[in-house]
């Protein structure tokens, strides 16, 4: 590995996505280097407020490629692995695709960091492998249950880092976001805050379907403050060790979210729905990262709400339903 560097060199995979955008734009903010490999199958919006950074170099690659991932590895210190298909329609969608991106390309990642001897190994998962718990406040310790093939890929790479990354002396972190919200310079809108957002901007009224399953919440860049906080801490903390990224107080129904939407843009209409398609429900705890890591959430979902809405009416988001802003959209293309 490079020693002259007075920041390590940290490999972003997925670094031009909804997370990883900011993710870099942080990491370059505090003096570091940041390598990012990205498909670039959303475009390059995401890097756009660091384009021509003399700090990053863009990787446009795949992770399904070998040759890409060992290339992207060589000299890193540390790797925070984003890439993936996300959300559970997008999964969905190709199944042979989502286990051979979300999981297949993990395991071969895992193998050439060995080799190259890379410092550490943090990945981004989800909340969502907890599955349906109405009952329960969750922890890191508590039994998961997805019922996602997003989850059940998402699951099977967490136990591929720990496992295979056992003994080789890489520092390996696992972070479990919760329900990612707010503005992005590769923007998403089908996340449930943004989307609620998006409609009660631009239509004055909203739907909620079911309404009584719980959602953990956390803003984009708290998100991405989560990994840096991984990144930061001394490795007896973190190894081995798996981390919710979120907040308690962002614990809310799908109800009470509609509700908080509408009391951020007045002149809502909440129309209630019976249907529940989705019917994951899990309420989080996030103790660990505070007591352990000290990590503290800085913004809220009515913050979330408020930089959606500005994006909306001052025009940075023109249309809100173009295919560019929903992951499973791409997916069907």
């Amino acid at each position: 590995m490079e020693q002259e560097r007075e920041q390590p060199l940290v490999l972003v995979t997925g670094g031009a996505g909804y997370v990883g955008s900011h993710l870099t734009r942080m990491l370059l903010e505090r003096g570091g280097h940041v390598r990012v490999l990205d498909k670039l199958m959303f475009g390059s919006a995401g890097l756009d407020p660091v384009a021509g950074h003399p700090r990053l170099e863009l990787q446009e690659g795949d992770i399904l490629h070998v040759e890409d991932v060992t290339r992207a590895l060589d000299g890193v210190d540390a790797v925070i692995h984003l890439a993936g298909l996300v959300g559970d329609p997008a999964c969905a969608h190709d199944r042979d695709a989502t286990v051979a991106i979300n999981y297949e390309a993990t395991k071969v990642m895992v193998e050439i960091a060995k080799y190259k001897e890379v410092g550490r190994f943090l990945f981004a998962s989800t909340c969502s492998v907890y599955g349906a718990s109405e009952d329960y406040v969750l922890n890191e310790g508590s039994v998961v249950s997805p019922v996602s093939l997003y989850a059940e890929t998402n699951l099977k790479s967490e136990q591929v880092i720990l496992r295979g990354l056992e003994g080789s002396g890489v520092v390996r972190g696992i972070v479990r976001f919760a329900t990612v919200y707010g503005a992005s310079a590769r923007m998403r809108f089908d996340l449930v805050v943004n989307i609620l957002t998006a409609k009660a901007t631009t239509e004055k009224r909203i739907e909620v379907f079911g309404g009584s399953q719980w959602r953990p919440n956390v803003h984009v860049q708290d998100a991405a403050r989560g990994l840096l906080c991984l990144l930061d801490s001394p490795a007896e903390r973190i190894d081995g060790e798996i981390f919710n990224v979120g907040s308690n107080e962002q614990n809310y129904r799908i109800s009470q979210l509609g509700s908080l939407v509408a009391d951020v843009l007045p002149g809502t209409d909440v129309v209630q729905r019976t249907e529940q398609p989705d019917r994951r429900s899990y309420n989080v705890s996030f103790d660990k990262i505070s007591h352990v890591l000290g990590y503290r959430v800085e913004h809220t979902v009515e913050d979330g709400v408020r930089e959606v809405h500005r994006q909306l009416t001052e025009g940075t988001v023109p249309d809100y339903t173009e295919a560019r802003y929903y992951n499973v959209k791409y997916a069907e293309v």
